[in-house]
């Protein structure tokens, strides 16, 4: 197969978000060639498995592959590499970093040049801590490709930046990654100012142009087998992959997603390949010991080893004898059963490779290990009838979706992959971020304009009703019943 064939099938793999299928093939494809697109999407894959050291190496190496090569895509895989960049230092918690990449990401989409000496890192006070707030962020939209031009009303200003209507600022090609960009500063700049005075991610520890990574040392193979010789025994092959113990903890952990009622916690576990004869699952009255497992990132771990063992950590008691679970081809599904029926948890719990030692003694197994038993190798389905909500007003969150339960309590705790090109993204980003003065603006010029006009200053509307400003070429009419 051919590296392109390979580089194909893997950035389609990360289209289809089977994160764990793209990077082997990824890897095949970059034997060959530093291709942008390529490393971009093995960063993204990394970045979606938490291989956070690796998705920065790609997304840095792809910025310059693609300042070298110098073609037509050039700086549009500058400007995705930027992006890729904040989005992997926000997960590291650098959020004064990922705002400077941010906002390079937005000044490449602007057509700026690439080595401009813009300032962004420099913006800094007096103990070296980031200076650029949320309203900032928000207000910084001047040079967005096709904005309004200047003295245009604030409400239109607004209206422009969501429909991207060129009245003033030429358009780059570029429009849907700026607002990507802008967008996604919000997310960035809201954690920073919640941070303490101390916390190093107010710090600035980044550069425009990213330390071009070395590459990496190429394998030497290894030696031929000898044949054996008469009177003496073949060795056996050794085993494909890295050796037990090699890939760090962190690499093993399942992805995992959860939603609770006021009796249970289901909690998906994302593995593919799972063989249920084999599974053992053990309940405790605060964890759950499954193996064994398969490990994308370690494929040769066999019954007995320490990483085909999982220990999850529960975020509350259960009732052991009660919880149940299945497997099908790509997750392990837990129902685990509330000890205390009403209390909300605050998390599923935690993922620990191998066995963790309990420290009560009577915390032990049911009796009879529901994984053991054939009645129970089908747990019910996530949207079996859950009672209604208690007086603790513990929320039920009961579900149809197709790609399986959601912790709908973290919902606004996004990661900056999905489609923010889409204008209701926009505006929930931007209406989440608002004062509640802003807010009751946005509102009223919304509604009383009939949609085609957007305010966030109270002052400018609160004493008088806002106009209908339809686009240009376009005329407004009343309805009629």
């Amino acid at each position: 197969m051919s590296a392109t064939t390979f580089g194909h099938r893997g950035v389609e793999a990360v289209q289809n978000k089977d994160w764990e299928a793209a990077i082997p093939l990824l890897d095949k494809a970059l034997e060959s060639s530093n291709a942008p697109s390529w490393l971009l999407a093995r960063a993204q894959a990394h970045q979606q498995l938490k291989n956070y050291d690796a998705a920065l190496r790609d997304a840095e190496l792809a910025y310059h592959a693609a300042a070298e090569r110098g073609s037509g895509n050039s700086r549009k895989q500058m400007i995705e590499a930027q992006y890729r960049r904040s989005v992997v230092y926000h997960k590291l918690e650098r959020y004064a970093d990922a705002d400077c990449c941010a906002k390079w990401s937005m000044l490449l989409a602007e057509g700026r040049p690439v080595g401009e000496d813009d300032g962004v890192q420099k913006k800094v006070d007096e103990n070296g801590n980031y200076i650029v707030t949320y309203e900032d962020g928000v207000a910084d939209h001047k040079g967005q490709p096709g904005q309004p031009a200047q003295g245009t009303s604030n409400s239109n200003r607004v209206l422009g930046l969501m429909n991207s209507q060129s009245a003033g600022t030429a358009k780059t090609g570029f429009e849907s990654d700026w607002k990507r960009a802008y967008t996604w500063r919000s997310q960035v700049l809201g954690r920073l100012k919640s941070l303490p005075e101390d916390h190093p991610g107010w710090k600035i520890n980044v550069t425009k142009v990213p330390p071009k990574p070395q590459a990496k040392p190429q394998k030497t193979p290894d030696p031929e087998p000898e044949s054996a010789s008469d009177g003496e025994e073949e060795k056996p092959a050794k085993p494909v992959g890295p050796a037990p113990g090699s890939v760090p903890d962190e690499q093993l952990k399942l992805r995992a997603d959860f939603y609770q009622s006021n009796q249970n916690v289901s909690v998906s576990l994302f593995v593919k390949d799972v063989k249920k004869e084999d599974l053992s699952v053990k309940f405790f009255k605060n964890k759950v010991e499954m193996s064994p497992l398969p490990r994308a990132a370690a494929p040769y771990v066999k019954p007995g080893d320490r990483e085909a063992t999982s220990t999850f950590t529960l975020g509350g008691d259960i009732d052991p004898l009660k919880s149940r679970w299945s497997v099908t081809p790509r997750k392990v599904e837990l129902v685990l059963q509330k000890a205390t029926p009403g209390v909300k948890w605050a998390t599923w719990g935690s993922e620990e490779i191998g066995r963790v030692a309990s420290e009560d003694a009577g915390d032990q197994p049911s009796a009879t290990p529901l994984a053991e038993t054939a009645e129970n190798k089908t747990a019910p389905t996530a949207s079996a009838a859950a009672p209604p909500p208690t007086a603790t007003g513990a929320p039920a969150y009961p579900t149809s979706s197709r790609s399986g339960p959601k912790n709908w309590d973290k919902l606004g705790d996004t990661e900056g992959d999905d489609d923010p090109q889409d204008v209701n993204y926009f505006f929930k980003q931007l209406y989440k971020g608002a004062t509640p003065e802003q807010q009751r603006a946005m509102m009223k010029s919304f509604i009383e304009s009939n949609g085609t006009a957007l305010s966030t200053d109270w002052e400018d509307v609160k004493n008088r009703k806002v106009e209908t400003v339809p686009p240009e070429g376009v005329e407004a009419k009343k309805w009629e019943a």
